[in-house]
């Protein structure tokens, strides 16, 4: 799998929702599956061998430290905030400022960039037309509240479907690439 760019990696309940109205994630845990051998059964790990740099939001990166160890080890991170955090790894960086101001030294540097999350940075990238491609899991769920992750905010972007996956465990991943602006 070879990628480049800027890729929004993320699941969402068929309503849309990254997170339950709580901001838990808890309602994932019944649909990770347990890959027999050194199978990649979500493929997740094909990904991230393509990843370079990490990007997340704030809240996210304190439910990713909720989970336990670290588990990007040194691929280089950045975290968006205001707040002050201590760094879970040397490879842990914390920016404060506008999305459009620290693209351009992401794209220079690093060939394959991961939007984490959560869905305010998500959606701050795409107002500054700078995800390059998303890969939708959709899980076979409805929260019916939650946290959405397209609640608008954003222009009109068309996407281009690349791939479908479906999952034995009822999750469907769409890969699409954000089409150029010309594109119809």
């Amino acid at each position: 799998m070879s990628a480049s760019g800027i890729t929004l990696y993320i699941a969402t309940s068929v309503d849309g929702y990254v997170a339950d109205a709580e901001g838990g994630v808890d309602w994932l845990d019944a649909f990770q599956t347990k890959p027999d051998g050194d199978e990649d059964v979500e493929g997740f790990s094909e990904f991230f061998e393509t990843v370079d740099c990490l990007v997340l939001g704030a809240t996210t990166y304190e439910q990713v430290l909720s989970f336990g160890e670290w588990p990007y080890g040194d691929t280089p991170t950045y975290v968006f905030t205001h707040r002050d955090f201590s760094p879970a790894t040397e490879a842990v960086r914390f920016v404060n400022g506008e999305i459009a101001d620290r693209v351009p030294e992401l794209r220079r540097q690093y060939d394959h960039v991961w939007v984490v999350g959560g869905a305010q940075l998500a959606r701050s990238f795409f107002r500054e037309r700078e995800i390059d491609a998303i890969r939708l899991s959709l899980v076979p769920i409805l929260l019916g509240d939650g946290i959405p992750l397209f609640s608008g905010g954003y222009d009109e972007q068309r996407l281009r479907l690349v791939e479908t996956t479906t999952r034995d465990n009822g999750i469907v991943e769409h890969h699409y690439e954000v089409a150029d602006e010309d594109c119809v």
